[in-house]
């Protein structure tokens, strides 16, 4: 229905669901894509943050939240249109004690940072 709205007709959005199983992408047409290594990523710098999540996705006791967060940093560093100011949304699980929206820059000494990112 929404498709035959005269304004939501030409919608070229992505957005990015996710949950501890999987990983999928919603399309502006309506499509829904599942990536073949169950890593997403969107926007100007999302190619590499997609390259670097999918190096570190092997590395052992990293978590969903550091592997974006590295993911982020990298891209950052690489891409000039994507900067290191984002915030991390998450949904806490029955067996999860993370809160909900932490802002990146909270923290302003970086040791800090990764301490309580850990």
């Amino acid at each position: 229905m929404w498709r035959t709205d005269k304004y939501l007709r030409r919608l070229e959005a992505t957005m990015l669901v996710c949950d501890k199983d999987i990983s999928l992408t919603l399309t502006g047409n309506g499509d829904v894509l599942e990536p073949p290594h169950g890593v997403v990523a969107i926007g100007s710098g999302g190619h590499f943050a997609l390259a670097a999540a999918r190096a570190l996705v092997d590395v052992p006791d990293l978590t969903a939240k550091e592997i974006a967060v590295r993911s982020m940093d990298i891209a950052s560093d690489m891409c000039v249109y994507t900067n290191s100011n984002y915030v991390i949304e998450s949904i806490s699980g029955e067996d999860e004690g993370e809160g909900e929206g932490e802002d990146k820059d909270a923290d302003t000494d970086a040791d800090a940072a990764s301490e309580d990112k850990a």
